[in-house]
């Protein structure tokens, strides 16, 4: 009798723990880190370079240095197609580059044949050495941007910027901290879209300072 009860609590225990282990294995598919660590390849894919961007070390880590002048990264993946609720976070370190690169939109989605669908993550420098998050989402039906200039960051230290969309809220974080929301609808870039990093995809608004990681993820926790 105990055998029996054993056995089925036992076959229990493998059904849960296989239930468990699909679910980490989908969230785990679901999200794509790229490491910033080479101009040759990006997550498996080859980007296309301009200017002379740098791989640098970052504090035991690797990531890439742009001038604000003319480096940038394209690279032909969306890696949010599909998703109808999406978070982007980019690890950088924006440079003391006020004012000659006060607005700079350090990543781009979209897919060149149609400008009416787009997503940017941007920051303004202002006089006093700091830093403030400026996201951008565009639809045929509307536009909405979330900026504040007085939440405020210093430059020249590491910081996370996270934009995240879920039914109907646009939100964005620094560090871990909510500081910015809004209400739009959104409607699914193409899966033939790009991605630019270090400038915005028709090559301005340069970003001056390193990205360390880009994270999405089809899902919002």
């Amino acid at each position: 009798m105990m055998k029996g009860k054993s056995a089925k609590l036992m076959g229990c225990c493998l059904v849960l723990n296989m239930l468990l282990v699909g679910c980490v294995a989908s969230r785990q598919s679901r999200q794509e880190v790229w490491q910033l660590n080479s101009l040759e390849t990006i997550s498996g894919y080859t980007p296309q370079v301009w200017g002379q961007p740098k791989v640098v070390k970052a504090e035991g880590k690797k990531a890439i240095q742009f001038d604000g002048k003319e480096d940038g990264l394209l690279l032909g993946v969306n890696p949010i197609a599909g998703a109808d609720a999406f978070t982007i976070e980019v690890e950088f370190k924006p440079a003391a580059a006020y004012p000659e690169n006060v607005e700079q939109r350090f990543l781009h989605i979209q897919d060149p044949n149609n400008d009416k669908r787009r997503i940017l993550i941007e920051l303004r420098l202002n006089d006093k050495g700091q830093w403030y998050p400026d996201l951008f989402m565009r639809t045929e039906n509307a536009s909405l941007t979330l900026i504040d200039s007085t939440r405020t960051h210093p430059v020249n230290k590491w910081a996370s910027i996270r934009l995240a969309y879920k039914d109907g809220q646009l939100k964005g974080y620094v560090n871990g901290e909510e500081e910015l929301s809004g209400e739009i609808e959104y409607l699914p870039i193409s899966s033939t879209a790009k991605t630019s990093i270090g400038t915005r995809m028709d090559k301005r608004s340069w970003f001056n300072g390193a990205i360390r990681v880009v994270k999405f993820s089809k899902t919002v926790e």
